[in-house]
């Protein structure tokens, strides 16, 4: 007797599929699955699996705050003598 499962199976990909579909690099991508920003899975052999949908939800809840400026985040113009 088949048993009939209502389950939501998650759409994965990897590292080098998810990158190209969302126009990140893959270095990129594989720090967002390591750290747990995205839900991510590691099969076989170190491949890692991501959850596409967890990728979508957080590029659609990241924003660049209004208050920053070009010249912030660490680089500084030098001033030049001529």
């Amino acid at each position: 007797m088949m048993q009939n499962y209502n389950v939501n199976v998650p759409v994965m990909k990897g590292i080098a599929e998810c990158a190209e579909l969302f126009g990140i690099s893959q270095r990129y991508c594989r720090e967002l699955a390591k750290t747990g920003v995205v839900r991510a899975v590691r099969v076989g052999r170190g491949k890692i699996l991501v959850n596409v949908q967890s990728m979508a939800d957080y590029f659609n809840q990241t924003t660049i705050p209004e208050d920053v400026s070009p010249n912030q985040g660490g680089i500084q113009p030098i001033p030049v003598r001529l």
